[in-house]
Formats: C-alpha cells, sequence, structure tokens
C-alpha cells in the first residue's frame, strides 16, 4: 500500500509541473458551474428551453469529470512508457500489477469520486442516488477506456493529443437515443456511452449493466495491448 501511495503522489507531482494536466483536474468543477448556471440563464434570457436536453449535459458531466483526470494519468503514463521509466517500475517493488493500478486503477476511483461529487452538486436533473451512483461508475470506466487508448495507440505525448480527440468519438452515444428512433440507433451499440444514454433516458438500471458489460469488451481487448506493449 505504502509504494502504491508513494507511486500515486508522484505522478500527482508530474501532473503539478505541467499547467495543462494541472488544470485539467479542475476542469470538471468549471464545467459543472457553467452547466448548472450557464443553462438555466441562457434560457431565460433566450425563453428557450433546453429541458429535454437536460440528461445529455448530465451525462457528459458524468463522463468527462472522470476522463480529464484520467487523461492526465494516462499522459504521465506515455510520457514513461516512452522513457522506458515503466520497465523499472516493473521490476521494482511495486511490480508490474501496482504500477498498472496507480496509473489506471487508482484515477479510475478518485475520478468516480470525483464524477459522484460533480453529479451531486451540478447535475440539472434531480437523479436518484442509485442512478448517480451507476452514473459516476460507468464514467470511470469509459475513463479508463480513454486513458487504454491513449496509451496503447500513441508512442508520443503529441501523438497521445491526437488520441484523445480521436477517443471522443466513443461519446458519440450518449445522444443517439435522444435524437434517433427506432432499431437503427443500435448501431452504435457497441460504445458503452450508447447504453448509458439509454439508461439516462428510461431510467433503466438493466442499461447500466449492458453499459458494464459492452465496457469490459474494451477493457480486455485495450488491456491486453497495453500489456504486450509494456512486455516490448
Amino acid at each position: 500500500m505504502k509504494r502504491i501511495l508513494s507511486s500515486t503522489i508522484q505522478v500527482f507531482r508530474q501532473i503539478k509541473s505541467d499547467p495543462m494536466m494541472f488544470a485539467a483536474c479542475f476542469t470538471p468543477f468549471i464545467m459543472g458551474a457553467l452547466i448548472k448556471f450557464g443553462i438555466p440563464f441562457l434560457e431565460r434570457i433566450t425563453d428557450f428551453s433546453l429541458q429535454a436536453y437536460y440528461p445529455i449535459f448530465d451525462l457528459l458531466l458524468s463522463i468527462m469529470a472522470p476522463v480529464l483526470l484520467c487523461f492526465a494519468f494516462a499522459m504521465i503514463t506515455l510520457e514513461e512508457i516512452d522513457d522506458k521509466v515503466s520497465r523499472y517500475f516493473s521490476v521494482t517493488p511495486l511490480g508490474k500489477s501496482g504500477y498498472l493500478f496507480t496509473r489506471l486503477g487508482v484515477p479510475a476511483v478518485i475520478s468516480a469520486v470525483i464524477a459522484f461529487i460533480v453529479l451531486l452538486f451540478f447535475s440539472l436533473e434531480k437523479l436518484p442516488v442509485g442512478m448517480t451512483v451507476g452514473l459516476a461508475f460507468l464514467g470511470s470506466i469509459q475513463a479508463i477506456i480513454v486513458s487504454l487508448m491513449i496509451v496503447t495507440l500513441s508512442t508520443n505525448k503529441l501523438e497521445g493529443m491526437a488520441v484523445t480527440k480521436l477517443s471522443a468519438l466513443t461519446l458519440l452515444g450518449i445522444p443517439v437515443p435522444f435524437f434517433i428512433k427506432g432499431m437503427v440507433q443500435y448501431i452504435v451499440g457497441f460504445l458503452p456511452s450508447f447504453w448509458v444514454g439509454k439508461a439516462m433516458q428510461s431510467n433503466g438500471y438493466i442499461n447500466l449493466l449492458i453499459a458494464l458489460l459492452v465496457a469490459s469488451v474494451w477493457f480486455y481487448v485495450l488491456a491486453s495491448k497495453l500489456i504486450k506493449k509494456l512486455a516490448g
């Protein structure tokens, strides 16, 4: 536990030294405040109601809050792999599993807590506690998927930024249930974000379970690629 804590603190120190990544850690709260107070303000001055789209804004909060923190950890991990530092950690008492946990597991846990807090204070709709917990948990899993995409598909920070933009496509499943009706919407059923959107639309917890299953497939494929990359 001490080794994991020490390694995690080291990552946070690296994040603190990079203004962009440091800012990313606080952006969810800024984004939450803008949505919570900005959307109602726009509705008042324009007399145009966005209430039908409140669930979409809440879903974006539940996913973007974890993604931004995990993005910072992913960029640090990518730099360590590029500099061959990850191999050093693998042969230390921390071990490969401990290294991966501090770079993927720890930020996922922290980001789930942050997502829950952000939703609790800034969601536009009054969400049940169970749904809030489910969205925060799945948001952190989505963040792990994005992190794995960044680390496995990139060889340097520049490529990492490009892959980060590409990984945003995995969030396109969120609005689909709200705008596309009928069976055609299931074309994007391979995206976990689609099932999270379905869960929010119907308040159905079964869709959260489907989202978890789909996300597990993504995690398995990407994690396998990461392990091969670290071994190489």
